[in-house]
């Protein structure tokens, strides 16, 4: 395929009608390639791995993971009598117990049998006093929705309540009789990235279509997204508009102080995160930023008084400031100071700041594990007009079962509950190592398996990445792949390339746009190494990735061919000529550049797999696996890129799942059944001789 003036247009491609997710044409194009790849790939391996996959996802002693509104506990469990599952709540007093005693609200399964409809629990977002909810129903895992008003005590949808139709929808509640939605409910309401582009105030007893809207953006711009806060005396609603993936302008409005019931854009950068829990606003931005006499540097976060920066004031404390290694991730506005959580070097850290006479102190929440990942979300709290005083923390790494625990600001975190082994980790090792890339960049990566200082002769390896949107990869229990891979002596690698948030905004804008090439350069930096220490050799190391990381893997099969054995490439973008037409598409040209603009098509054609797959080279072995429900990247590319490679005579297997969405975890059968195929599929390949 050649660069043309408008690639995105299609014309000349072979395989558009691929794109057709319910074309007869594509769906039975599709059902031969999933009965080809089964007939090569499920083998009695296979199934044994199946059943060991789905007795991890369905186990009993699995940790409910909960989060607290009011009094109540809220959980969303699936095991093999619900597999589409049950929301259902209890309470602290409950849960602590070894079996705690469940109030079921809602019963996926019986509501599907009920209505003749797949649908799978979203979320649900509770009413100010806690006795409604809006529940949003996701059609076998769509990103697209039906919302609709839930009472908790009756446990039924209300008649005559608010409903919105499947579409892209966030909603909350403002009172108690009025909601805030914005819904891409057709064209006028979407973005061209499939979004909603306004945001409408609905009252109970008004049609739908009588909704005010309130906040709107550009078509071009990716969204209108808003935030409402009703902790009291601090009630207010933030509007963002997303103009990119990156860049949003912000907007208040308080219902106290002296700008009560005005709308105010804030004056930041486009590039920033925010929090305004209560009087405080705090600012991290994402390149450095010159205010008044000052720079607050990219990655820091720094605090003022929201109603003194609205009169104009500059002043700002700085709370944190990264290091070379040390980077923020997030951070949580607490009644004991504000919780950060921190990579240092890629391990997790907690540490609580406290403003005192001399500023910001810092000091480590105590008794916590110093080689893992570290996460943190408020416990409840937010009716308090103080600020929460609790947190529950998730403490998890590769070969350690996860454990939560609950702090309240004074001793140690008390633990809730611990996950059982999954696998036998006796004699797992886990090393931090380093690649260089080819700007002499060290990359980190970690590599874990067997009596690793033992040495020994190369190893099947798998190597992960992702490399994209500043996402981090931590460390992370291996349940799943340490049953089916580590415990046969197997390897698995994890590489923290740059286009990824590891070390701050500056590690994810070293791979962007023009740049993009480099996240994939360092991946393959990293396979050198893996090979060069001896661990491994390219006939035994696959990679594999999902979403950007199927872009990643993608790029590896066709631009590094000759460093692996086997790609399996989830969930991928392949077709980066058309990706801006697909889907959400619109939404991340700030990550990968316009096709559309020839000075960018330019720098994209070098790494779009779709077009430079190639009959003259010789590629490795690729499993390529997509959702026809995934609303978010669309199947066709997965779909184009395996039935260009068959046509060009490359070693190509492909499964399509008809349920799960982009994530495909709505229905625990279908993860094990993907785990179970890639698995088979590596054992046909880098395993083998």
């Amino acid at each position: 395929m050649n660069a043309r003036s408008n690639p995105a247009d299609g014309a000349g491609d072979e395989f558009l009608w691929l794109e057709e997710i319910e074309g007869e044409r594509a769906v039975q194009w599709v059902a031969a390639q999933n009965a080809r790849t089964d007939a090569q790939l499920r083998d009695a391996a296979y199934a044994a791995d199946f059943d060991a996959a789905l007795k991890i996802l369905n186990a009993d002693d699995r940790i409910p993971f909960v989060s607290k509104s009011g009094d109540h506990l809220y959980n969303f469990w699936k095991d093999e009598a619900h597999p589409r599952g049950l929301w259902r709540r209890t309470t602290l007093a409950s849960y602590r117990s070894a079996a705690p005693e469940w109030e079921i609200l809602l019963d996926i399964d019986a509501l599907n049998e009920r209505e003749g409809i797949s649908w799978a629990f979203a979320g649900a977002a509770r009413s100010p006093d806690k006795s409604r909810a809006l529940v949003s129903l996701s059609f076998n895992g769509t990103d697209a929705v039906e919302l609709r008003e839930f009472d908790l005590a009756t446990k039924r949808f209300v008649d005559g309540g608010f409903q919105i139709p499947q579409a892209k929808t966030r909603a909350d509640w403002l009172d108690g009789d009025t909601i805030l939605f914005g819904s891409a409910l057709n064209a006028d309401d979407s973005t061209a990235a499939g979004y909603a582009r306004l945001v409408r105030k609905w009252r109970r007893g008004t049609p739908l279509s009588d909704a005010e809207v309130v906040f709107e953006v550009e078509k071009q711009d990716v969204a209108a997204w808003f935030g409402v806060n009703r902790r009291p005396t601090h009630e207010a609603v933030a509007y963002w508009r997303a103009l990119d993936f990156t860049r949003s302008q912000i907007f208040v409005e308080p219902q106290h102080g002296a700008f009560a019931g005005q709308r105010l854009r804030l004056e930041l950068p486009e590039q920033v995160s925010i929090s305004l829990e209560a009087s405080d606003l705090f600012v991290s931005p994402k390149q450095d930023w010159r205010v008044g006499d000052n720079t607050i540097v990219a990655g820091a976060l720094a605090v003022i008084a929201l109603d003194r920066f609205l009169e104009g004031s500059r002043d700002f404390a700085i709370v944190f400031q990264p290091t070379p290694t040390r980077s923020l991730q997030s951070w949580l506005e607490t009644r004991h100071g504000v919780v950060l959580q921190i990579l240092d070097d890629v391990r997790g850290r907690l540490e609580l700041a406290s403003r005192g006479n001399k500023g910001w102190a810092m000091r480590a929440l105590p008794d916590l594990p110093d080689n893992a990942s570290i996460y943190a979300e408020n416990f409840g709290g937010e009716d308090e007009p103080a600020l929460g005083s609790e947190i529950v923390l998730t403490v998890t790494g590769f070969d350690r079962p996860t454990t939560t625990a609950l702090w309240n600001g004074e001793g140690a975190p008390q633990l809730l509950k611990r996950a059982p082994a999954s696998f036998d980790s006796t004699g797992i090792e886990v090393a931090q190592r380093h690649a260089i890339a080819a700007d002499g960049t060290k990359i980190p990566y970690f590599l874990i398996g067997k009596n690793l200082s033992a040495g020994g002769p190369p190893r099947p390896t798998i190597l992960y990445g992702y490399g994209g949107f500043e996402v981090s990869l931590t460390p992370a229990y291996m349940g799943i792949v340490g049953k089916l891979w580590l415990e046969q002596g197997n390897l698995y690698a994890v590489a923290n390339i740059r286009g990824g948030g590891e070390f701050g905004p500056s590690w994810h804008l070293a791979s962007r746009k023009a740049t993009k090439h480099v996240a994939h350069d360092d991946f393959a930096a990293v396979a050198r190494d893996l090979a060069a220490s001896g661990v491994t050799t390219a006939q035994k190391l696959a990679c594999h990735g999902g979403s950007n990381g199927g872009l990643l893997v993608g790029t590896m099969l066709t631009r590094y061919p000759e460093l692996f054995g086997a790609v399996w490439c989830s969930v991928p973008l392949l077709d980066m000529a058309r990706y801006t037409k697909l889907l959400a598409g619109q939404s991340w040209i700030a990550e990968y550049g316009d096709p559309e603009n020839p000075e960018e098509w330019a720098f994209i054609q070098k790494y779009s797999p779709y077009h430079l797959a190639s009959a003259a080279k010789t590629y490795p072995p690729i499993f390529i696996t997509t959702n026809r429900t995934d609303d978010r990247v669309h199947p066709g590319h997965a779909r184009k890129m395996a039935a260009r490679l068959s046509a060009l005579g490359q070693p190509v297997w492909f499964n399509e799942t008809v349920a799960g969405g982009h994530s495909g975890a709505v229905d625990n059968t279908k993860q094990a059944q993907s785990q179970a195929l890639g698995f088979a599929f590596l054992r046909s390949t880098i395993c083998k001789g």
